[in-house]
């Protein structure tokens, strides 16, 4: 990866490879940015074989948040779809717990 990349893998030397997170860098929209934080979070709660499917979708997730953020047109219908995202992992996902958290 170089410095053009959307994300970033932060390799943790504690614990199994399993319990590697992946960091992701901000996409300036606050709904969004909160809720990705949480679901990279709350990964960890959640098998081997889910927690790298989470990680792929957080990766590419952010990603095309990040880009769609730079499009005023875009920006508005972004916000709500990471906030509904957000909520609706509150209520219905294997880490629905966690993502409820204050």
């Amino acid at each position: 990866m170089n410095e053009m990349t959307y994300a970033r893998v932060r390799h943790d030397t504690v614990g199994p490879p399993a319990a590697r997170l992946y960091a992701v860098d901000p996409t300036g929209v606050a709904s969004c940015d909160a809720f990705l934080k949480r679901y990279e979070s709350c990964s960890s709660e959640l098998s081997p074989h889910q927690l790298h499917d989470a990680q792929k979708e957080l990766l590419e997730g952010a990603m095309g948040m990040r880009a769609a953020a730079t499009d005023p047109k875009i920006r508005v219908q972004l916000e709500q779809f990471c906030t509904d995202r957000f909520e609706q992992m509150k209520k219905s996902s294997d880490i629905k717990d966690c993502m409820s958290k204050p």
